[in-house]
């Protein structure tokens, strides 16, 4: 059994819950310096705390002690499955991101081998601002955060482009080169982006783009987008097919 000292457990546990040593000691009914006492290793919580422990971290007295069974993928896995079975609807998103967010930290670590100073907090929450590039590439693929992207490839998978892919991949990129189509492009996205049922009208995007109503509505012509008539006036959104496009186009560096 792989084993982790259980003063780094609760650190990491209490981080990842977003909890301060003073918020986690007036839930347990013990002091500040107690629970700094354990955080650093000098004593251990009584042996009546670890389930009160486990239970306010979600997990199990086994998994607080750091015991994890051989083979542990599979009932990962499992677990995983039944944790998002049961979630209330509309938070499915918001956890799998926070994994995600996770998995990128631990390939950067080499499985918290190496640490680093964000390696025990709840990194999805860390400042989008603060991430400009984190990627790592190594033999079996690549994973990448960039804001509030987060990016793995499997270098196993890669599959080379057919010849109308390609036509595809240089149509898309001669339009989105041309710096005013990426004004329309990323201010329709700014406007809509946080409201899944929004649409706006050209007359808006062109004051957020500040440019003209005739270019912009020539440039939404060939942009990928939705429109929806509320009577005379059209109103647009990116097409959902498309709506990953802003944030990844992003990650282009040459």
């Amino acid at each position: 059994m792989a084993q982790i000292q259980l003063n780094e457990q609760i650190a990491f546990l209490r981080r990842q819950k977003g909890l301060t040593q003073e918020a986690l000691a007036q839930q347990l009914g013990v002091t500040n310096q107690t629970v700094s006492k354990w955080e650093s290793g000098q004593c251990c919580p009584d042996i009546q705390l670890l389930p009160v422990l486990a239970d306010l971290f979600g997990i199990s007295v086994d998994e607080l002690m750091g015991h994890t069974p051989s083979g542990s993928l599979d009932s990962l896995c499992l677990g995983l499955k039944s944790y998002f079975t049961n979630l209330p609807e509309g938070q499915s998103f918001e956890d799998a991101y926070r994994l995600a967010a996770q998995l990128h930290e631990i390939v950067m670590t080499d499985g918290y081998k190496k640490r680093l100073p964000w390696s025990e907090k709840n990194y999805a929450e860390e400042n989008m601002t603060r991430w400009g590039l984190s990627a790592c590439s190594e033999a079996p693929g690549n994973t990448l955060r960039s804001g509030n992207v987060l990016l793995f490839t499997r270098n196993d998978a890669y599959q080379s482009p057919k010849a109308a892919e390609l036509r595809a991949i240089q149509a898309a990129l001669k339009m989105l080169s041309d710096r005013k189509a990426l004004k329309v492009f990323f201010a329709l996205q700014d406007l809509t982006v946080r409201d899944p049922d929004l649409y706006v009208t050209a007359d808006g995007i062109a004051a957020k783009a500040k440019l003209d109503i005739d270019e912009t509505e020539e440039i939404l012509s060939d942009l990928p987008v939705t429109v929806l008539e509320d009577g005379v006036t059209e109103k647009y959104r990116i097409e959902g097919s498309a709506a990953w496009l802003a944030d990844v186009i992003r990650l282009v560096r040459l």
